[in-house]
């Protein structure tokens, strides 16, 4: 029988070579069981519901908050005509704009502080007293692919879908033929009556649905609000405007002790001499819904590849054409 000689420094030695090899081996198994491409230290549960800080003159920052533990996501890059468009008008179709982390004009940082944040802290010039950074990390590099879509829509009272016609929103109908589409445009008919006025205002059918009762003043199967002749008495709607102001929307007539709008009376065909013109300035509301996505980041406190970052929605009110 084999005796091992434990005093011997050689095999004491080599025993401890065993131990460490062993040591190692048993590291390197339970690193690889455990990465399993997710986050490493970070349990990044945010709501992805981004905000933005305006205020800065020349750069965008976005970022998500998330309380308990207090931390926030931060993207940074710069304002310029490209970059100020994800806020206001779509990207191609299946190309997001690309931007590359440099930790310089472009970043992205994960911090952690002593309280919650409140709506203004990230965005103040000067951070608040009680504010602190407990850690912070910052990427020096990667790729963020920012994606923008949109949604554009008159406010008529009638939906856009309902407006798109037989060509859809890749050929919108236009029944004025003004060259705005009817989902962007006010006045479809270009009678300078706006159409949240041609419909059925008083619901009469208490449906509250203006589009199964519209208005057809004539009775000729087309709705008053993509009609140019209302009353069907010959004369354009938008030429029986008797002061050639506001449109025909403010010129009434006595019938019988009641005053009764011109351009709804059929027996009032008068054509009124004006120089023409449009009552209203076109206007709509744009959605801008703006998508990022950060890939390959060096940070390393994640294992991710991917960071879903969020969405940011923006609302434009009083849109015009010709801020596209």
């Amino acid at each position: 029988m084999e005796r091992y000689n434990f005093t011997n420094p050689l095999f004491l030695l080599k025993i401890e070579s065993m131990i460490r090899r062993f040591f190692i081996l048993c590291c390197f198994a339970f690193l690889t069981t455990c990465d399993d491409g997710d986050i490493l230290t970070v349990d990044l549960e945010f709501d992805e519901i981004l905000a933005q800080c305006d205020n800065f003159e020349d750069y965008h920052l976005v970022y998500d908050t998330r309380d308990d533990p207090n931390e926030a996501l931060i993207l940074i890059f710069p304002k310029n005509t490209i970059n100020d468009a994800l806020f206001s008008s779509a990207t191609t179709l299946d190309v997001p704009t690309q931007l590359t982390i440099n930790a310089s004009t472009t970043r992205f940082i994960y911090r952690t502080y002593n309280r919650e944040l409140s709506a203004s802290d990230l965005c103040a010039v000067v951070p608040p007293a009680n504010l602190t950074i407990r850690e912070d990390y910052e990427a020096l590099s990667g790729d963020v692919y920012i994606t923008s879509t949109i949604l554009d829509d008159d406010n008529d009272g009638v939906p856009s879908i309902d407006e798109y016609g037989p060509g859809g929103i890749d050929n919108p109908q236009d029944t004025d033929g003004d060259g705005i589409p009817d989902y962007l445009d006010i006045d479809d008919d270009g009678d300078n009556v706006l159409t949240e006025n041609e419909l059925d205002e008083l619901d009469e059918d208490g449906d509250d649905n203006p589009l199964t009762n519209p208005l057809d003043t004539d009775g000729d199967g087309i709705p008053d609000y993509l009609d140019d002749d209302d009353d069907g008495d010959g004369v354009l709607t938008r030429l029986e405007d008797a002061n050639g102001e506001n449109g025909p929307g403010d010129d009434r007539i006595a019938v019988n002790g009641v005053l009764v709008l011109l351009y709804l009376n059929p027996l009032e065909d008068t054509t009124y001499d004006f120089e023409d013109y449009n009552a209203f300035e076109n206007t709509y509301t744009r959605t801008v819904t703006t998508d990022f996505i950060i890939k390959d980041t060096d940070l390393t406190i994640f294992r991710s590849t991917e960071i879903n970052l969020g969405t940011l929605t923006t609302v434009i009110d009083d849109f015009t054409p010709e801020d596209n």
